[in-house]
């Protein structure tokens, strides 16, 4: 395993923590695949996680355009990994 496929590997872990502990009706694991709205994100929900990534990973303001589009943890940990100047894993 790379050093970059490590600290993406890292950062998917850390982005599934921060969604879990923001899921409406409780903390709950998340995997990569989950849909938002499947577990309980609503667009003021969505906006309040990218607060808490921006916290989180030290990242400028995540735009409230990009914010409200994702649809996947999946997709998030893509966005985190590109607002951080890492490459986001092919297939993420």
């Amino acid at each position: 395993m790379t050093a970059n496929t490590a600290d993406q590997t890292e950062t998917g872990a850390r982005v599934r923590e921060v969604v879990g502990s923001l899921v409406p009706g409780g903390a709950r694991e998340v995997e990569s695949t989950d849909r938002l709205t499947d577990l309980g994100f609503d667009s003021l929900a969505t906006l309040e996680l990218a607060l808490a990534l921006e916290t989180e990973f030290d990242l400028q303001e995540v735009p409230e355009g990009q914010a409200v589009e994702m649809a996947t943890v999946a997709d998030i940990e893509a966005l985190v990994l590109a607002m951080a100047g890492a490459p986001a894993a092919s297939g993420a």
